[in-house]
């Protein structure tokens, strides 16, 4: 049997690569890959192939129909599939084979596309197990809509009619996970109806999680289909009144109800397989360290609407996934408990009580908004005390935010960390760049009072920094400290303290776009202890964040420099699996004896004198002045103390906080860790989902890798497929003697 199919499989092969169709299809697929992926990657400046897969279900919406539409069309048309079945060969094994030539064709287009993550890597580091994921979730894709399209290809003998058809049946498996197409339908059948979609499985698996429900659901879709051509040959060759034919009609239904039904109950199969760099999607080490340390029972409760957005759906799965690693990992003293308290006085009163926070949100139905209610919060209890997730508005970070909590709860006493007060910039409301209320730390000194007790502290003359406070950060000063706070800061590091010290060696008018040197002794302070806070401007020609220019209704976008965005400089875990950090107008941090943490790409320069921030689309700098800049550093000090040092304060402001996968506050949040000796959720934060920077060594290896692969791989297709239909016409034409 499996000889037979293999043998069907070579024959499909040859056909396909006989035939100029199959390398006109493979050059316009991956030329249309190529164009839609870079103009994409390199607006958004990531190392990752995210834009590529999100585009691809809509290309093989078009591309599986043309490849698979002769398949048995053309074969009935030719008559040369009642030829095939004389032979020793049964219709599932033609079946079989036709479904294995094709998916084998389709996977070879996507494996072309494989010189794209070669070359990105020459620009940023990729995710190598999402990378995987990406490509196993586009097999098992692909495979379902080869089977659909050969489905198609057994209703009719026109192969326009297949293509036609396999169109339409591919357009709803990835439309109907659409929210477009939701809207139109009752709002109880949106879940079910979401489930049918292959784009909303495929959307799971190509964020690296490899879901068995997802498999199973590909699986069954593969199934039902070629069951249904396997039906579609038989048919033709069975009497419609014979038992024969009854037998195989029932069989087909049974099949088809039982895979649908496996699909629908696959989505609640909880095993998966997370492939992403540093195990995003599971429970990191620190985390199962703090459920060993648990002293007693915890309870985790997730309430959930029956009514939420068909959006929040997918976000519903991570989140009862991830509360039941909790729960297994917990080994008895975790309980995980899911309710869904119904719409009355006595449920909402329950809601209420829990301080699950109850939204609205607009559904649009049959032609008609509605408003409609719900809610989705965490609580975590622990004895007679209570942590709670209002809403949970993202799932990228609950790892974090579940382990803080469950440590908060059954921690002693917490740690005390201190903003040195009387230094500090100015507020900068009345200045220009959209600043506002935008120029505070409030986002990052919230997120550190989740772990933390924060103050702010005034140094006394006769009292000093009190001992209790295990960490004081500095941010930002703008004039001088005074004898006896400089003594009292020696003094706290002296007996074990540490010092966050954000330091600006130069001061921004955001209004008159100009800077000049911040001439104070904390820049001194600090290079008593071998931190050289330069008074210099930094920028970074190739990584860099882009802005809004312009004005009177007239704005476009362009790169500024001096925003840079920033890497890890060691495997420190302060920076660890943290992608970039946007560090605005910095200066760099020099001493031999100090650990890197932060350093711009190799394209950095500095402004030594004359220091102008202005936007310049066309700011012109000598590439021999370009290197590396280091502009945070670590060191422990004799004493036990530890102190950071960054070139720059505004990283850590809300208006910078607060961008898209933005790693300031984890990098905030992970400093003050280190410095005040507690980095068990360092691990867990740093999971969070971080943009991975793409900066090419030049421009010149930017424009091969694009025109390499949007020119260059096509081209080779089309060499291959010249030669080689070449050389067919040359076999043809040749004259053999007798």
């Amino acid at each position: 049997m499996l000889s037979r199919i293999w043998t069907l499989v070579r024959k499909e092969m040859k056909s396909y690569f006989d035939s100029p169709v199959a390398y006109v299809l493979l050059i316009v697929w991956l030329a249309m890959a190529s164009y839609f992926f870079f103009r994409a990657a390199f607006i958004m400046k990531e190392a990752s192939l995210r834009p590529l897969f999100e585009i691809l279900p809509w290309l093989l919406l078009f591309f599986v129909p043309a490849v698979t539409m002769r398949s048995l069309a053309a074969e009935k048309k030719e008559g040369t599939l009642e030829v095939l079945l004389t032979q020793p060969i049964s219709e599932a094994e033609v079946i079989a084979g036709k479904l294995i030539a094709n998916s084998m064709f389709v996977l070879i287009a996507l494996a072309l596309t494989l010189p794209i993550p070669i070359g990105l890597s020459l620009g940023g580091r990729l995710d190598l197990g999402m990378l995987a994921g990406e490509y196993i979730g586009a097999g098992f894709l692909i495979v379902g809509l080869v089977s659909v399209g050969l489905f198609a290809s057994s209703l009719s003998r026109n192969q326009t009619v297949a293509f036609i058809i396999a169109l339409f049946l591919t357009f709803i498996f990835i439309a109907t996970g659409l929210d477009f197409v939701l809207m139109a339908i009752p709002f109880s059948l949106t879940g079910i109806v979401r489930q049918i979609s292959a784009l909303a499985h495929f959307d799971s698996m190509i964020r690296g999680v490899i879901n068995l429900g997802d498999i199973v659901y590909f699986v069954a879709l593969t199934v039902i289909f070629s069951t249904l051509s396997y039906f579609g040959l038989r048919q033709d060759r069975e009497s419609h009144s014979s038992a024969r034919y009854k037998s195989l009609r029932l069989g087909t239904i049974l099949i088809v109800i039982v895979s649908v039904l496996g699909s629908l109950i696959g989505t609640a199969i909880g095993p998966r397989v997370d492939l992403t760099d540093g195990r995003l999607y599971s429970l990191s080490g620190a985390t199962l360290k703090i459920l060993r340390d648990v002293p007693d029972m915890v309870t985790i409760k997730l309430y959930s609407s029956p009514e939420l957005p068909t959006e929040t759906e997918g976000a519903l799965r991570d989140i009862k996934d991830k509360v039941l690693d909790y729960q297994a990992a917990g080994r008895g003293r975790v309980k995980a408990i899911f309710k869904s308290p119904k719409d009355n006085p006595k449920g909402q009163q329950e809601i209420q009580e829990a301080g699950v926070q109850i939204v609205q949100f607009n559904v649009i139905r049959q032609d008609e908004t509605q408003i409609k209610k719900g809610f989705l919060g965490l609580i975590v209890e622990y004895q007679d005390k209570r942590e709670t997730i209002p809403f949970v508005n993202q799932t990228d970070n609950l790892e974090y935010h579940l382990s803080r909590m469950i440590m908060k709860l059954t921690a002693e006493r917490q740690e005390k960390v201190a903003f040195l007060q009387g230094h500090s910039q100015p507020s900068m409301a009345s200045m220009g760049l959209n600043s506002g209320d935008q120029d505070t730390f409030d986002m990052w000194k919230a997120g550190l009072r989740e772990q933390y007790e924060v103050t702010d502290l005034t140094i006394e003359k006769k009292k000093g920094v009190p001992n209790d406070i295990s960490t004081l950060i500095i941010a930002g000063p703008t004039t001088d400290a005074v004898a006896y706070e400089l003594k009292a800061l020696k003094e706290h590091l002296s007996r074990g303290g540490s010092i966050l010290a954000l330091i600006d060696g130069v001061t921004v008018n955001q209004q008159m776009m100009s800077a000049e040197v911040n001439n104070n002794n904390f820049i001194d302070f600090v290079a008593d202890y071998g931190f050289n806070v330069e008074p210099h401007m930094l920028f970074d020609m190739r990584s860099n964040q882009m802005i809004s220019a312009g004005g009177d209704g007239n704005y476009f976008s362009l790169p500024y420099p001096f925003w840079m965005k920033v890497g890890p400089a060691s495997d420190d875990a302060i920076v660890r699996d943290i992608g970039a950090v946007t560090i605005p107008w910095a200066q760099p941090v020099t001493g031999k004896k100090n650990k890197p943490l932060l350093s711009t790409s190799n394209f950095a320069g500095v402004q030594t004198k004359d220091l102008n921030i202005m936007p310049d689309p066309e700011m012109n700098v000598d590439e021999k002045d370009l290197d590396e800049r280091v502009v945070a550093a670590s060191r422990k000090l004799k004493g036990g103390g530890r102190m950071i040092v960054v070139g720059d304060s505004d990283f850590l402001k809300d208006r910078f906080v607060s961008a898209p996968e933005s790693g300031n506050i984890v990098f905030g949040q992970n400093a003050v860790d280190w410095l005040a000796q507690d980095s068990s959720l360092t691990e867990i934060r740093s999971k969070t989902k971080q943009g991975r920077p793409l900066v090419f060594p030049s421009e010149t290896v930017r424009d091969l890798v694009r025109y390499f692969n949007l020119i260059g791989v096509p081209l080779m297709v089309a060499i291959v497929g010249g030669a080689r239909l070449s050389r067919r016409r040359k076999l043809m034409r040749k004259v053999f003697g007798a």
